[in-house]
């Protein structure tokens, strides 16, 4: 079950949504968001790993600090991506838990 906090925090936007754009397609939008998110993440992991074995290979100091720039640089886009994620995650558990607690309109 969906926290409370986190079902209140996202409850307008969802409703907004369902407004805007019917349960499909706001149902159809946010598994759209969110598998984009988890791309975006996969790819910036895989990114970061392939950063992290040419430090290992390196050995030149301007092209190891300029690596390890690249590196803080895509490690701190890598959380602003998760932060990105989770929200999108919490959006569409809110929308589930909405249609969970108003079945009617479902129908």
């Amino acid at each position: 079950m969906l926290d409370e906090r986190i079902f209140r925090e996202y409850y307008e936007t969802i409703l907004h949504m369902i407004r805007n754009l019917g349960i499909d397609n706001t149902d159809d939008f946010l598994r759209q968001e969110l598998s984009n998110a988890s791309r975006e993440v996969a790819a910036l992991r895989e990114k970061i790993l392939e950063m992290k074995s040419n430090l290992d290979k390196k050995t030149n100091m301007d092209e190891l600090r300029h690596i390890q720039y690249d590196l803080e640089d895509a490690q701190a886009l890598l959380e602003n991506l998760l932060h990105k994620l989770r929200t999108t995650d919490e959006r569409y558990l809110c929308l589930k838990e909405y249609l969970r607690r108003n079945p009617i309109e479902i129908e």
